[in-house]
């Protein structure tokens, strides 16, 4: 019978609330390399933590 209520739930809830696939939603995130970074002594390359679509981390770490 709790089944059947949450099916019947389910049913109803998505008629008004539309899905949404939250992996579409992420920004691909990791550690980039730069061949000059003006943050570094020199200009030395470096590497950032990056988000697509929010730039970067602060501060880089110099190589």
């Amino acid at each position: 019978m709790l089944k059947k209520l949450e099916a019947m739930g389910a049913g109803l809830l998505e008629r008004f609330v539309p899905r949404i696939d939250a992996s579409a939603g992420s920004a691909a995130c990791g550690w980039k390399s730069f061949p000059a970074c003006w943050q570094c002594p020199n200009n030395r390359p470096c590497k950032a933590y990056c988000c697509d679509g929010h730039g970067c981390s602060n501060p880089v770490q110099c190589q």
